[in-house]
């Protein structure tokens, strides 16, 4: 059978630091450097500068590229590395690195650490069978909750609960259920 045709999934990274106190002008330079760097890399497709709150709150930087391979290429570029032991000599704590794309962090098993994201197919398939019985029962079970609401209000508290409930309830059992079948090169090695 012709596996279906797979189209790449982006890769996306989102790195948190804490900046030294009075380092603040130079890590903002720092991360413009970093992000014209990337830009110069194949596959870059942009990026976000999330500035603290406080002073002593966390920078986030995020970068785009349109695979993961090509945000692996840069990540492991000397170019990269350089950026990253300047930024360390700028910050405490090391930095809060967060690999995400989309509602594939549905999919992340601490057990299989930085796995490529299964075909696109297999997470529907899996999403739709975690997805299924809560769309099902949820809004009956609510009814008492709803029924004297707007439509919309309903359909938000409905999704205000729906969504938690699948992202840190159902889908991390779901995935360890079919973790063999959207994981098997990993799965074998364990």
């Amino acid at each position: 059978m012709k596996e279906p045709c797979q189209y790449p999934s982006p890769g996306v990274i989102a790195i948190a630091r804490r900046v030294k106190p009075g380092l603040e002008e130079a890590f903002e330079e720092a991360t413009k450097g970093v992000i014209l760097a990337a830009s110069t890399f194949p596959g870059y497709m942009g990026s976000d500068v999330l500035y603290p709150l406080t002073k002593k709150g966390e920078w986030q930087l995020i970068l785009r590229f349109d695979t993961a391979k090509h945000l692996q290429e840069w990540e492991e570029s000397v170019i990269c590395q350089g950026w990253i032991a300047r930024a360390e000599a700028l910050t405490v704590d090391g930095a809060k690195v967060m690999r995400v794309n989309s509602l594939e962090a549905w999919f992340a098993l601490p057990e299989i650490p930085n796995a490529l994201p299964p075909p696109k197919w297999k997470t529907a398939i899996v999403s739709a069978v975690g997805l299924y019985p809560v769309i099902s029962t949820l809004p009956n079970f609510l009814r008492p909750i709803t029924s004297g609401l707007p439509i919309w209000i309903a359909s938000l508290v409905n999704i205000s609960i729906m969504m938690p409930l699948m992202t840190w309830v159902i889908m991390p059992q779901v995935t360890r259920l079919f973790k063999g079948w959207l994981y098997p090169s990993q799965s074998k090695k364990k």
